[in-house]
């Protein structure tokens, strides 16, 4: 058996091949050799299909050669069940079929692990996500979407931790206290609802800082909350309260002002004492508007009756003193402090003691701003 080329239609067959897969051409028992080339023709062409020569008649026995083979052909190829190319298209069809199957089962393995692959992402996501909601109706939902979990156990604890912490939450929210709020921490350390309780607390303890408004008070809120909400407003208040808090120097000065005043001004009826002891004017004196030096001495003179031979001044011992805006925007001191008057007679048997209150505004240089004297 050999390949060659059809003598019709010059594609590939076998010199066995009963005829042409190609154009259907009888082959077996229809082949002669060209005497010229050697090439094979048909017995019914008139030239030799390679080199075109023409072919002469055959010979008596070749057509009894020809009339003898065509039978065994035929005979042959029945015998054949089917011819090698077909087996060949069979094979290649199973193949196929095969590799089919193979690239089917494994796109869908990859689908599969794909779809495992995001529902784990999902579930991870779902999962982080639980650790900063409180609400027990998130942590449900995880259990129905997702049985097979690894974190099933540790999500169905949380929510029962939870479910118990909304109840006790919302309790809490009827009554808020420092009480309240403590018990709650206490119960439930490490809630995600601690902030927020901090955060309570601490307006809690600013607004009893701010009812007892000392200094004091203001430092034990900054100490319990050095980073608490109202930690600069509070740092504010306390630096507002150390420029207002009045020294022992600043003390010593507004008593010597005083006694410096009453002893001379008022109980000498100094008026060189008095225009030291105050700015250009008062702007007010024991009810008079923009009191001068003579003013202050006149009302020391209309102390001195007849019998009157001395004014006396003791200033009381308890002075409360605050720092004060003064009219022209500088800081002065407000003072309110007790004032005890002997006056001396010419019958010692008749001395006169009075108790007055001072209320008195005294700026920066040590000058009397204001004064008022009651009984």
């Amino acid at each position: 058996m050999s390949i060659i080329k059809c003598p019709e239609c010059r594609s590939q067959v076998s010199t066995m091949a009963g005829t042409c897969p190609n154009c259907g051409t009888r082959i077996s028992g229809q082949l002669r050799t060209c005497p010229n080339c050697g090439g094979y023709y048909l017995v019914t062409q008139e030239e030799c299909p390679e080199c075109k020569s023409p072919i002469p008649a055959p010979t008596s026995e070749e057509c009894q050669s020809q009339t003898s083979d065509t039978p065994v052909v035929e005979e042959n190829q029945k015998e054949t069940p089917e011819p090698a190319s077909s087996k060949m298209a069979i094979v290649g069809y199973l193949v196929k079929a095969v590799f089919s199957l193979f690239l089917f089962c494994l796109i869908g393995i990859c689908v599969f692990q794909y779809q495992k692959q995001e529902k784990l992402k999902k579930e991870l996501a779902e999962y982080k996500r639980l650790a900063s909601i409180t609400n027990p109706e998130f942590y449900q939902q995880f259990l129905n979407d997702y049985p097979e979990s690894k974190h099933y156990d540790e999500i169905h604890d949380r929510m029962l931790k939870l479910q118990v912490e909304a109840k006790d939450w919302q309790q809490l929210q009827q009554g808020i206290n420092r009480a309240t709020v403590a018990r709650f921490l206490q119960n439930h350390p490490g809630s995600l609802r601690q902030r927020i309780c901090e955060d309570i607390l601490d307006s809690i303890d600013w607004h009893d800082a701010q009812a007892i408004g000392s200094e004091e008070a203001i430092t034990d809120y900054l100490s319990k909350h050095p980073s608490g909400l109202y930690v600069n407003e509070a740092a504010e208040k306390k630096n507002a309260m150390l420029l207002a808090k009045v020294t022992p120097a600043e003390r010593t000065m507004i008593r010597g002002t005083l006694e410096a005043f009453f002893s001379k001004a008022i109980a000498n009826q100094d008026i060189e004492a008095a225009r030291q002891a105050i700015p250009d004017t008062m702007v007010n004196f024991c009810g008079k508007q923009n009191a001068n030096a003579e003013a202050i001495v006149q009302y020391a003179r209309e102390k001195m009756a007849k019998d009157v031979i001395g004014l006396h001044y003791i200033i009381g011992q308890q002075m409360g003193v605050r720092k004060e805006t003064l009219p022209d925007g500088n800081t002065g001191f407000a003072v309110e402090v007790g004032l005890q008057e002997t006056i001396s007679r010419s019958d010692t048997n008749q001395p006169t003691s009075n108790q007055y209150r001072i209320t008195a505004l005294i700026n920066q240089e040590q000058k009397i701003v204001r004064m008022n004297i009651t009984k």
